[in-house]
């Protein structure tokens, strides 16, 4: 097979919301995505994925956000972002942070997911394209 020697860019921005992140405390890979909040869907072609932010919509616990990569069948932890402990009013943002990725390319099919360690209301946000 000869290999592709034209760059190729993304045809669809993405972004893909998981609202009210649920709850998991178990960093193992799970078999399907029981327990897990879908962040991203699935493209024909592949996505990109830029950047992922985590956002509380009050004040938060300290916890992780659990980001699992779903292969259609299995999803594995790939990578957790840490929610500091920020009590939010009218003069102080709740929480909020951004992770910034430079070469995260999921083949066709495949996921991401999110999990937090900590019940409250979080939302995950993924930033990219789709081939």
């Amino acid at each position: 097979m000869a290999a592709g020697t034209s760059p190729i860019f993304p045809n669809v921005p993405i972004v893909g919301i998981g609202d009210t992140v649920a709850t998991l405390t178990s960093r193992a890979k799970i078999t399907g995505t029981t327990g897990l909040t879908q962040v991203t869907a699935t493209s024909t072609n592949g996505l990109r994925i830029d950047a992922i932010t985590v956002t509380c919509a009050a004040t938060s616990a300290a916890a992780s956000i659990l980001l699992f990569i779903f292969d259609a069948t299995t999803s594995f932890l790939f990578d957790e972002i840490v929610v500091s402990a920020v009590t939010a009013s009218n003069t102080v943002p709740a929480f909020s942070a951004t992770k910034y990725y430079q070469s995260l390319v999921l083949p066709p099919t495949y996921q991401i997911f999110a999990a937090t360690t900590i019940a409250q209301n979080t939302d995950v946000f993924a930033f990219g394209g789709a081939y």
